[in-house]
């Protein structure tokens, strides 16, 4: 897996200095050794570079010269890094072939070089495309659809009906198409309501572990291609989400809500029900959003709102003490007043009083 700087240069086009030495490994600026290659974003940084013992560094065409280091200059240094990072990456570790203890539908359609870990469960209908990897103890429901390339976790889930697309990663403990959560009250106790949709996953979309996405009452919930989803996230019943979304951990959404393509949700934000985010909108860390938000604003909050109108109201609740103090300070000024000026007429009163009455 040894690289040189010569050869990672040529792969991302980048301009650099210095001699042509081996890369042996990727590691973060801090604690990168020789033989390491490493990545600095920000001018900044700058003290740091010069104080790294990696290797060679990716650092932006704009970065300052840093005497006695190989700079790797490229547009984008952290995307260049990832490109990087996958030179080295170690080789799956997952199983090859049908292993003897899973459990495969003879109505079931694997494709090419598919591979089953232990103790899968592959039920009628189901088909898995060409060089997918399926992992220990995930169960394929009947009449689910896997395209080619994928990998399921183990211990994943993908309930009846489903279809997942080319190169569709989910990672360990994740349920897809378990019933959305409706219910109806029927007099004496609520009723349920049959949950006979599906849930389509598109091409791209890679999804972490302990996430569920539940199967649509009517209709399909849909998660559209490239998008990209954090650990335990809960996606409801005829939800849409939109091409290249990113969404953080511990988020939830309730039912049929829509996403906009590229938007972004920051950890335990949440939606109700039946609001439509728009496209390239970002959503703060644990924000509750409760109406409709506009193609690309960005909210904030409890609940969400416009962000510049939660910082302008953060900073007003920042002069609060001294606002509150003005105030007492001006009702005092206004008591005192009020004692002059009964003071001043009390006074005119037994002046008049003196005087007699007037003819």
């Amino acid at each position: 897996m040894t690289q040189t700087v010569r050869t990672i240069a040529d792969q991302l086009g980048a301009r650099w200095n210095g001699q042509d030495v081996p890369i042996t490994g990727v590691n973060a600026l801090e604690a990168a050794r020789a033989g390491e290659l490493t990545f600095a974003e920000h001018d900044r940084q700058a003290p740091m570079v010069s104080a790294s013992h990696a290797s060679a560094i990716l650092v932006s065409e704009q970065f300052p010269q840093v005497p006695g280091k190989i700079l790797l200059r490229v547009k984008q240094p952290r995307e260049a890094f990832a490109r990087v990072m996958v030179l080295f990456q170690p080789p799956p570790a997952g199983p090859r072939g049908i292993h003897p203890s899973a459990v495969v539908s003879p109505d079931a359609s694997l494709g090419e070089g598919v591979a089953l870990g232990e103790c899968v469960v592959v039920r009628d209908r189901a088909t898995i495309g060409p060089g997918t990897v399926i992992e220990s103890g995930v169960h394929i429901g009947a009449d689910v659809s896997i395209g080619r390339d994928s990998y399921l976790g183990p211990n994943v889930v993908v309930m009846r009906g489903s279809r997942l697309g080319d190169r569709v990663v989910i990672h360990g403990g994740t349920v897809i198409g378990g019933d959305g959560f409706g219910f109806v009250w029927a007099g004496q106790g609520y009723a349920k309501v049959p949950q006979i949709g599906n849930v389509v996953i598109e091409d791209d979309v890679e999804i972490g572990c302990n996430v569920c996405v539940d199967r649509a009452t009517l209709g399909s919930t849909i998660i559209r291609r490239g998008t990209k989803i954090d650990n335990l996230v809960q996606i409801a019943h005829n939800d849409v989400i939109g091409r290249d979304v990113i969404i953080t951990g511990q988020v939830g959404f309730a039912g049929s809500v829509t996403v906009g393509d590229r938007a972004m949700f920051g950890g335990q934000s949440g939606v109700v029900d039946h609001i439509t985010i728009g496209e390239g909108a970002k959503i703060g860390a644990a924000s509750p959003v409760t109406k409709d938000v506009k193609a690309g604003e960005t909210v904030w909050g409890f609940p969400a709102r416009p962000v510049r109108r939660v910082k302008h109201e953060m900073a007003s609740v920042a002069l609060l003490p001294k606002w509150i103090q003005q105030l007492k300070d001006c009702l005092g000024e206004l008591e005192r007043l009020k004692g002059r000026v009964a003071a001043l007429e009390g006074a005119g009163d037994v002046e008049d009083s003196r005087r007699g009455p007037r003819v």
